[in-house]
C-alpha cells in the first residue's frame, strides 16, 4: 500500500479545510500552539518504524471521508469538517505506519493542531469558568470562608470578584492534552493506556484550575496583600505543577505497563 500518495490524496481531497487552516492559523485570535501539535504529529509518523497494517486498512479512513463528503454536501461548519478530515488522516497514517486501526495519541495531536481556540473560548470558556468557580468555592469553604458564587463571580463580604476569561482553563486543558498525547505517542500506548492517561490529564487540569481560581481569589480579595505580579506568578506556578503531575502520571502508566507485560 503506497503511503504518502494516499495521505496526500486525503489532504488534497479536503482542500477547503487546508485553506481554512491557513487562514485561521494567521488569525491572531487563535493561539499559535496548534503548529507545535501538528509538528509533533508529523514527527510521530515520520519516525515510526512501519508495522504490519490491520486488515482492510482503508476501511476506517474511507468511512470517515464519506462522512466528510456528506458533511460538506450538508453545508456543515468548516470546523466540524476539519475534525473529520484530520480524523481520516489519522486513521490512514495509523494503518499505514503504526499498525493500528486508529492510534489515539496521533488522533489527539491532530485534533489539538486545529485552530479552534477562539471558538472554544467563545462556546466553552464560560461553562469552564462556572465549573472552576464551583470547585474553588468548595475549597474556599473548606478553609472557613463564607464564599458564594453567582455565575462566574465570587460573592464574599459584600464584594464581587469575577473569574476572568483566562481562568477558564482552556489553555491549561490544551497544554495537558498536548503533554499527554505527545508522551503517549512516544511510549506507543495502547488504547487502554492512552484513555487512562487522558482521564488522568483531564482530572489534573480540572483540579489545577480550581486551585488556581481559589488562589487568585485570595489575591484579588485582598486577603493576601501581595504585589500585582503575583497574580500571573500564581497562575503559572499551578500551570507548571499540573504539567509535572501529568508527565509523572504518564511515566507511572508506562512503568505499570512494563511490569504487567
Amino acid at each position: 500500500m503506497k503511503r504518502w500518495p494516499l495521505s496526500l490524496a486525503v489532504a488534497l481531497g479536503c482542500w477547503p479545510v487546508l485553506a481554512w487552516y491557513g487562514r485561521s492559523m494567521a488569525d491572531a485570535s487563535n493561539d499559535p500552539w496548534g503548529g507545535l501539535a501538528l509538528l509533533t504529529a508529523l514527527l510521530v509518523v515520520a519516525r515510526a518504524e512501519p508495522l504490519q497494517p490491520p486488515r482492510q486498512p482503508l476501511l476506517l479512513p474511507g468511512a470517515i471521508m464519506l462522512l466528510y463528503g456528506l458533511a460538506t454536501l450538508a453545508g456543515l461548519p468548516i470546523a466540524l469538517r476539519a475534525v473529520l478530515a484530520v480524523s481520516a488522516l489519522a486513521a490512514l497514517c495509523s494503518a499505514q505506519k503504526l499498525g493500528r486501526r486508529l492510534d489515539l495519541p496521533l488522533l489527539a495531536l491532530l485534533w489539538l493542531a486545529l485552530p479552534l481556540s477562539a471558538s472554544l473560548q467563545f462556546y466553552g470558556g464560560y461553562p469552564l469558568r462556572l465549573l472552576a468557580g464551583w470547585l474553588a468555592v468548595g475549597l474556599l469553604k473548606a478553609n472557613g470562608l463564607a464564599v458564594g458564587l453567582d455565575g462566574a463571580v465570587f460573592l464574599w463580604d459584600g464584594r464581587q470578584i469575577a473569574i476572568d476569561a483566562p481562568c477558564s482553563g482552556l489553555r491549561m486543558l490544551w497544554a495537558g492534552g498536548y503533554l499527554t498525547a505527545a508522551a503517549a505517542a512516544l511510549f506507543r500506548f495502547a488504547p487502554r493506556q492512552a484513555a487512562l492517561a487522558a482521564v488522568l490529564s483531564g482530572l489534573v487540569v480540572l483540579a489545577a484550575n480550581a486551585v488556581r481560581a481559589a488562589a487568585l481569589f485570595y489575591l484579588e480579595s485582598g486577603l493576601l496583600p501581595l504585589p500585582a505580579w503575583t497574580h500571573e506568578a500564581a497562575g503559572m506556578s499551578v500551570f507548571i505543577a499540573a504539567g509535572l503531575v501529568i508527565v509523572g502520571g504518564v511515566f507511572r502508566i508506562d512503568r505499570a505497563r512494563a511490569v504487567t507485560a
